[in-house]
């Protein structure tokens, strides 16, 4: 299946009481590149998670977001010892200072460490246990919202694909007049400047020299080879064979060979397809930089 590098997907996991939301964000890279933000808790896990993302995937742009759903379940238990430690400190001051006041309840609420916090240790293989099933989950989204924009990708690539083969139909068929005008042009060239005394086979051999470096036979025969190339990485992705640098590689290849025909053939109509074959390839690269 064709895919994208864009995606998002989004799944919840709990550790023991404690509940949290994994998203990952994905755009387009020549690369892999990750980018994980899960707080203190899960940072012994990162690379965990790095493998596993390119376990399913082969380049793009992650932004892997953790966090708690709701805050982290505090459990705090009451230090008696602690509490009776300051009541007696209470009475003492009541005895021997005259220290006039009620110890009631709200006085020990007030003192803060006279609680003390049951949270435990985290533990990095349960965590990792139950977190890879929710960034499981949402990697799985990922990768079919990636699925459903890369069909959208091909399907647009085949149309932009057929348009720049139709247009180098045209070239191919104009070649050979463009080939006859040069040397005609030259001939008439010829003609008027031998009346003036200047050397004819210089002219000729100059002539020669100007209609074969106008020839772009060459250069269509590797465009043709280079689009065909383009259309079988295509039909490849079917397979699940990442094809994106090659796609990107081809259209490099392929926009050299347009401006040398471009360069080469000096004729308004050529020009003129050469323009759409630009166009075309242009937004061809910006689709296949998309591909994973």
């Amino acid at each position: 299946m064709a895919k994208s590098m864009t995606g998002y997907g989004r799944a919840e996991f709990t550790v023991n009481e404690d509940a949290f939301i994994v998203e990952v964000k994905t755009l387009n890279n020549r690369y892999i590149d990750i980018n994980i933000r899960a707080g203190e808790r899960f940072f012994g896990l990162e690379h965990r998670i790095r493998e596993e993302v390119k376990r399913r995937f082969s380049r793009g742009s992650f932004t892997i977001y953790i966090s708690a759903s709701g805050g982290e379940t505090l459990h705090q238990s009451l230090n008696l010892e602690v509490a009776k430690t300051y009541l007696d400190a209470a009475k003492t001051l009541k005895l021997k200072l005259g220290v006039s006041g009620d110890t009631d309840v709200e006085f020990f609420l007030r003192l803060k460490d006279i609680f003390t916090s049951g949270k435990k240790t985290p533990d990095a293989d349960s965590d990792w246990a139950a977190m890879q099933k929710g960034l499981g989950a949402a990697l799985a989204q990922v990768d079919e919202w990636r699925g459903r924009e890369g069909m959208a990708l091909k399907a647009d690539l085949l149309t932009r694909l057929k348009n720049l083969e139709r247009n180098l139909e045209t070239v191919e068929k104009a070649a050979p007049d463009i080939n006859e005008r040069c040397v005609n042009r030259i001939k008439e060239a010829i003609e008027r400047l031998v009346g003036q005394g200047v050397d004819e086979t210089r002219l000729l051999t100059e002539a020669a020299i100007c209609a074969e470096r106008s020839d772009v036979t060459e250069e269509v025969v590797r465009l043709k080879s280079h689009v065909a190339a383009f259309r079988r990485y295509l039909d490849s992705i079917e397979h699940g064979e990442p094809v994106g640098k090659k796609l990107d590689f081809l259209c490099q290849e392929i926009g050299r060979e347009i401006n040398t025909i471009g360069s080469k053939a000096a004729d308004v109509s050529v020009t003129r397809t050469v323009i759409e074959m630009k166009n075309e390839l242009e937004k061809m690269r910006e689709q296949s930089q998309n591909v994973e």
